[in-house]
């Protein structure tokens, strides 16, 4: 029988040498520096002809590994004494830390002890480390070598994640023991109105909270609060190169032995057999409960080298926890069942009439429109589409100026206008009015003409602005739709030339930038920023029918996409957040909550989608596309499948103290004009704990300029991506994969069954010739097809 003592606890020596005044850390492959003061200077990993340096703070209060406490908002962080070879010592609050810097399987290692020392229990707010990894990312190229907190996972038994570069560099964390929470600190931004401070947009710390406050999530230790008098709790962590991260389940099982669940499909349909498989031992139990606590059947397979398959019906929509045991070690996950996506879209269309849609100086306040009239577009319903219509209009006399066309207010906000475009061109394809097409077209001629430089970005006075949103994809939508007409009307062709030129000098100019890209607001290695710019190259390189034109756009859109993994939720193994980007200054303008947190899935999550999505088209690489449908599925369970109620966005970190205004401001309705951010410290706020959850939407109450309906995007994204499109892919091995259709092989004949009704479109990524037959049609394609079988590809009208 397996133990996990000999593996887990043996613990190497330190091999040390003084090397002018810091002290040399290393193993095989790695090599650290120990300062004076206690804290490292960097970690270098080399092998595999790849150098990795690890860069940490060296001074100030981010300089690490550091202990530090927290009580009652304040944080407090020791300074190291010497204690003994390679070995430090700190005390605050009567409790002593000891750190000692070890080998642990050969990998560098931090053992820590904390020891209470005092008359009376220690229950902190958080005790632990400061890791001290440099974070901080505030200018181009520098921001490639920093490094990213990507995931970072509390199980009941044990702890791991990673950090990871936009340079592709990967840094694991993993231990043993049991790790009560982490945390991040977030840098300050700007005060607006003095003295109340707005949040920033970098991160300047990581810590690991060995001990926590509770209530922490359900599948966190929950006697880590609290050390009693005289009691000694001791911790390893281990620091490991992760050469690839998508073996990094792997990487780290054969390390240390632990269970980690190894998912790549992380949302099914209704009724779906989920599969997925587990890193553990032979005689690990699996489990899978429904949320009302039920375990439901699971038929598992034992495939070897310490590798399990499990199988589960999901068999109605929601979510469903699973559980792997195994020697006392546990390690949970989350798979969900996504709603249809045509009930999806209907609820969203509510939620678009309940938090209501405002006309302020951002667009995310009037975002629901995309909802409302892709809904009204598929599956209409007058007096719901007549209500959202009507106010539409009436936001949209608000804010513009009649002749010329021209937005009145916040005029250099280009990503309002542009998103505007998009809405109209959504309108016109719901309900036929030219007029609406007209609006769309002389909004983008005023902004080409006014904001275009020439070199092609669109700018906001000083500030390239072309990937804040994605202004040159609204004007392609634009094109596209002016393109249909075209066929018809020489003077809608010449206006989708014109626009189409414009947005391709513009995202020429986002590839010929080679990632040093420009955004609103502070400067960073901005999720927005990046996936931006790489959807727009991606759209762009589909539109192209030259087949180098297509490749280059192609080539430059998977370097930027690459780069952008750090800050996706790429190997969490929980179908809530699975595809979420690693958002983390938008609850304060959104839903009127500080401090920062990580939103993840948000409503601008949706952009990295549509990047994936396009990704797929290009390459056919089905990576791409997994990611695409793993993403919709938790973007679609922020409508929860019990109640139908929309929720904002849904928070990661696992302990935050939060406040929120919880007041509404009386001198404004939902029909009145409003600008700018309202600070929450305005109004009367609450204080109340959250972690690991969804939040609520606050815009069917909060009167003034909140922005919670950029949660919409995410279903602007599934009406483009997965609405009507079914994707059958055949993979190297032969099986057959369908995503949003089922599959049926016979011999050299393929059916292929649409999941739903609207799904009229399908795309074939096919490596044999076949015979295949969907919706009632049947064609022979030829083997290495990869196209629009059936339907029309939107992208090339």
């Amino acid at each position: 029988m397996k133990t996990f003592t000999s593996l887990l606890f043996a613990t190497g020596l330190l091999c040390v040498s003084v090397w002018g005044q810091a002290t040399v850390w290393k193993g095989q492959h790695w090599e650290g520096q120990v300062l004076p003061n206690g804290c490292l200077q960097q970690l270098v990993f080399e092998s595999s002809g790849r150098k990795d340096t690890i860069p940490f703070f060296t001074e100030g209060e981010h300089a690490g590994p550091s202990f530090y406490t927290e009580w009652n908002g304040q944080r407090t962080t020791a300074v190291w004494k010497p204690d003994g070879r390679g070995a430090f010592r700190a005390v605050l609050n009567e409790v002593e830390c000891r750190l000692a810097y070890q080998q642990w399987n050969g990998l560098p290692a931090l053992q820590v002890s904390l020891i209470n020392h005092g008359n009376v229990p220690f229950q902190p707010t958080k005790a632990g480390l400061r890791l001290g990894v440099d974070t901080y990312m505030d200018k181009y190229p520098d921001w490639f070598g920093k490094y990213f907190p990507t995931l970072l996972r509390n199980e009941k038994t044990h702890f791991y994640g990673y950090l990871q570069s936009p340079g592709g560099g990967t840094l694991g964390l993993v231990s043993p023991d049991p790790i009560a929470s982490w945390s991040v600190d977030y840098n300050l931004g700007y005060q607006d109105p003095a003295p109340h401070w707005f949040m920033g947009h970098r991160i300047e710390s990581l810590n690991l909270d060995l001990m926590n406050a509770l209530p922490l999530p359900d599948r966190h230790p929950q006697h880590l609060w609290q050390l009693k008098q005289g009691e000694t709790k001791s911790w390893t962590i281990a620091l490991v190169r992760i050469e690839d991260p998508t073996r990094m389940e792997e990487t780290l099982h054969a390390l240390t032995q632990l269970p980690l669940a190894d998912l790549r499909q992380t949302t099914f349909r209704a009724q779906e057999t989920a599969t997925f498989q587990v890193f553990a031992s032979s005689d690990a139990r699996i489990a899978v409960t429904d949320q009302n606590g039920k375990e439901l059947p699971v038929h598992t397979r034992w495939m070897g080298k310490d590798r399990w398959e499990a199988d589960c019906r999901l068999p109605h929509a929601g979510l469903f926890t699973f559980q792997v045991t195994d020697y006392g070690r546990q390690a949970e996950g989350v798979l969900s069942a996504h709603a249809t996506w045509q009930w999806t879209l209907e609820r969203a269309r509510e939620a678009a009439l309940r938090y209501h849609q405002k006309a302020t100086s951002h667009a995310e306040s009037w975002y629901g429109f995309h909802s409302a009239f892709l809904a009204a577009r598929y599956f209409p319903q007058t007096d719901i589409d007549r209500q959202l219509r009507e106010r539409f209009d009436r936001l949209f006399q608000l804010l513009h100026t009649p002749s010329p066309l021209a937005p009145k207010f916040y005029a250099s906000r280009i990503q309002n206008t542009s998103c505007t475009i998009g809405m109209l061109v959504d309108k016109y394809q719901a309900f036929g009015q030219e007029e609406d097409l007209r609006n769309a077209a002389a909004l983008a001629d005023w902004l080409i003409a006014k904001w275009q430089r020439e070199d092609g970005a669109y700018m906001n006075h000083g500030i390239i602005y072309t990937s804040v949103i994605y202004v040159a994809k609204s004007i392609l939508e634009l094109s596209l739709a002016e393109q249909e007409l075209g066929h018809r009307q020489p003077e809608w062709k010449a206006a989708a030339e014109r626009h189409y030129a414009s947005a391709k000098r513009a995202i020429d100019q986002l590839v010929a930038s080679q990632g040093n890209f420009q955004t609103e607001g502070e400067l960073t290695f901005e999720d927005g920023m990046i996936s931006c710019s790489a959807l727009q190259m991606g759209l762009l390189g589909l539109m192209q029918r030259d087949a180098a034109a297509r490749q280059h756009y192609a080539d430059a859109m998977l370097n930027i996409l690459h780069s952008h993994d750090c800050l996706t939720q790429l190997r969490v193994p929980d179908a809530r957040r699975r595809g979420g980007t690693l958002r983390f200054w938008e609850a304060q303008y959104d839903v009127q909550m500080l401090p920062n947190m990580f939103n993840s899935p948000h409503g601008w999550s949706g952009w990295r989608a549509y990047a994936t999505y396009y990704a797929y088209l290009l390459t056919g690489e089905e990576r791409w596309l997994q990611e695409s449908y793993n993403a919709t599925g938790a973007f679609s369970h922020l409508i929860d499948t019990d109640s139908g109620q929309l929720r904002w966005a849904f928070v990661i970190d696992p302990y935050l103290k939060v406040r929120q205004a919880c007041s509404v401001d009386t001198h404004f309705t939902a029909d009145s004009l409003s600008f700018g951010n309202p600070h929450p410290d305005l109004y009367e706020t609450r204080e109340f704990v959250i972690g690991e959850q969804y939040v609520n939407m606050i815009s069917d109450w909060q009167t003034i300029n909140t922005q919670d309906n950029d949660v919409h995007e995410l279903f602007k994204f599934m009406g483009e991506a997965m609405l009507t499109n079914a994707f059958l892919v055949e993979r190297p091995d032969g099986t057959l994969k369908g995503y949003n259709c089922t599959v049926e092989r016979k011999g050299d004949k393929i059916i292929v069954r649409a999941d739903e009704k609207q799904m009229v479109n399908l795309h074939c990524n096919l490596k044999k010739p076949y015979f295949v037959s969907f919706n009632g049609h049947q064609r022979k394609l030829a083997s290495q097809y990869r196209g629009w079988a059936f339907g029309k590809d939107i992208y090339q009208p």
